[in-house]
């Protein structure tokens, strides 16, 4: 079998009723398709994925049909055609997928049970407090980055970035 062929594969294994792995894929693909590598990054983006793609894989055994009542994401859609031209998101699709195969395929959870993740615009390690909750909020369990951030409008405004998980 080629690689291709293996990976989807893996790609249309059921991690549980509402989630396959290529969804994982596409959620972590639109959680962090503007980031990108840095010289100073403490790992490279993909490994950052992954533990993107735990936390999403840990939420969705923790919350199942109800994760993103409690922990909201991206939804898992497909980048169109035109999008894909663009060798920048091409790169960060196939990123996206290979961190949510290698997730999924994982024996060992890099963020210990994180369901929560975000991008931050600082390198703090406080706790996160999700809107409308009170302190102490979500100790954090992982930090990634610095990475580049090439949309700064909407929730991460900052050309700088970290990625972090919380716990549940």
């Amino acid at each position: 079998m080629d690689e291709s062929a293996w990976a989807k594969s893996v790609e249309r294994a059921r991690i549980s009723n509402q989630l396959r792995v290529h969804d994982l894929g596409l959620i972590v693909f639109n959680e962090s398709q503007s980031y990108s590598d840095r010289s100073d990054s403490n790992e490279p983006i993909v490994v950052a994925r992954q533990k993107m793609a735990h936390a999403i894989i840990n939420g969705d055994n923790r919350w199942g049909a109800e994760r993103q009542k409690h922990a909201g994401t991206a939804l898992p859609i497909e980048p169109s055609a035109n999008a894909l031209r663009n060798p920048a998101v091409r790169a960060a699709l196939e990123s996206s997928m290979k961190a949510a195969r290698e997730a999924y395929l994982s024996g060992a959870d890099p963020t210990q049970g994180a369901a929560h993740l975000n991008a931050r615009g600082s390198a703090s390690r406080s706790n996160w407090r999700p809107k409308d909750t009170l302190p102490p909020g979500k100790p954090l369990k992982t930090q990634s980055g610095p990475y580049n951030n090439s949309y700064t409008k909407g929730d991460t405004p900052w050309p700088t970035v970290w990625l972090n998980t919380y716990e549940p």
